[in-house]
């Protein structure tokens, strides 16, 4: 059924905007006369843009969790979209797509069909996750697992987030102080010292700051072409995995990315193997969440040397991204026939690892940048002080 976008007067005197499903415009209007709904403009939603539509991560997590309580609570799927579609008007994103999905199964169409449509926001993960539950019956089940998997993922995040934050504010603040200094203290300081001889500490400074004061436009653009690789790098896929892809060289990053991808890996292929999933796609699919290229091979070359009669821990031995403990602990769980629970404690074990290390990081950073801005600062005004220390020279111009 299609969808229209309208803008309508709400009680409060507010201009709203939502979507209504209908079989045509007539039909939509005689929808919005009906819940009382003063429409000032209507028009067709286009198919193409309601697919691009995404959904933040906490979205996603907010609409995951509240479809599985409602289900496990015994309302039917479609009675449960509806109900959501009602919660969520006002909310452009979200109502649009769950009055898609209710129409969708309404028609009969498959749940994980109608998710399928929405690739951005709905990964191959969380598609094959609905499809498998929807074969066994256990729908809500299966959403509430993939609420946890989705909220240890922001979880993560906002660990790495949180851990870089801080550092990042203070470069940020650092950059501020030595620019006003180059570019306006140290020059406004240039005639009193002029014709004098100066401290070699003093000449550093000022010739630093001369050299900034006449490369103002190419620092400038430097400056701004950084801020720009930034932005793109939030809001463009293909920046943020460029620049990703050079972070991983890092040794640092590296080894703390590693352990991202991996956390994400074990718990996504602990979750596919509980619901049913054979090994292979189950490693198939958990790969397409890691976001971690070099890992990602190696995921792939396990998943061919596993389908040719391999033990699964082999391909991850003596591998510098792995920790030899992982293909230790797949090896026992191959053995004993518990590797959904092994991927779990896997994940469990270097999330903890995780945590620390990021909060080494922020623990040992701050003191470190502090120290380093409070000599920079410290050296420029030392060097603007010595020359006014020397009493005999002013006494002598």
């Amino acid at each position: 059924m299609p969808l229209f976008q309208y803008e309508a007067i709400a009680t409060t005197g507010k201009k709203v905007r939502a979507t209504i499903d209908a079989d045509n415009l007539h039909d939509a209007k005689l929808k919005l006369i009906k819940r009382e709904v003063v429409a000032l403009k209507i028009h067709p939603v286009d198919r193409q843009v309601l697919q691009k539509s995404v959904l933040t991560r906490v979205e996603l997590l907010n609409l995951t969790r509240e479809i599985a309580r409602l289900l496990q609570a015994g309302l039917p799927l479609y009675e449960t979209l509806c109900a959501l579609e009602e919660k969520y008007r006002g909310q452009a994103r979200p109502h649009r797509l769950l009055l898609d999905l209710a129409d969708s199964v309404r028609q009969g169409m498959a749940f994980s069909l109608a998710l399928f449509k929405y690739p951005q926001t709905f990964d191959i993960l969380y598609t094959s996750m609905i499809a498998n539950a929807e074969k066994t019956g256990s729908l809500g089940a299966a959403l509430q697992e993939l609420a946890e998997l989705i909220s240890r993922q922001i979880q993560i995040k906002k660990q790495v987030v949180s851990a870089l934050l801080y550092p990042a504010l203070l470069c940020g603040f650092c950059v501020v102080v030595l620019s006003s200094l180059l570019f306006y203290v140290v020059p406004s300081l240039r005639e009193l010292f002029e014709g004098r001889d100066l401290h070699p500490l003093t000449q550093i400074v000022f010739a630093a700051s001369a050299f900034a004061c006449k490369a103002k436009i190419p620092l400038a653009l430097g400056a701004m072409g950084c801020l720009m690789l930034g932005v793109g790098a939030v809001v463009l896929p293909q920046w943020r995995d460029r620049i990703l892809s050079l972070g991983y060289r890092l040794p640092w990053i590296r080894h703390v990315m590693a352990r991202v991808a991996f956390i994400r890996f074990s718990r996504s292929v602990a979750t596919l193997l509980e619901g049913g999933l054979p090994l292979v796609q189950a490693f198939a699919q958990g790969r397409t969440v890691m976001r971690h290229p070099a890992l990602e091979k190696v995921v792939a070359q396990a998943e061919e040397k596993i389908a040719q009669g391999q033990s699964i821990h082999s391909p991850f031995e003596n591998h510098p991204l792995i920790p030899p403990l992982v293909p230790r602990m797949i090896g026992i769980a191959e053995e004993g026939g518990k590797l959904p629970f092994m991927m779990r404690q896997i994940a469990q074990i270097y999330e903890e690892e995780l945590e620390k290390i990021l909060t080494h990081f922020a623990n040992l950073a701050q003191p470190v940048l502090l120290l380093v801005l409070g000599i920079i600062i410290g050296f420029v005004l030392l060097s603007v002080l010595l020359p006014l220390t020397d009493v005999s020279s002013f006494a002598t111009n």
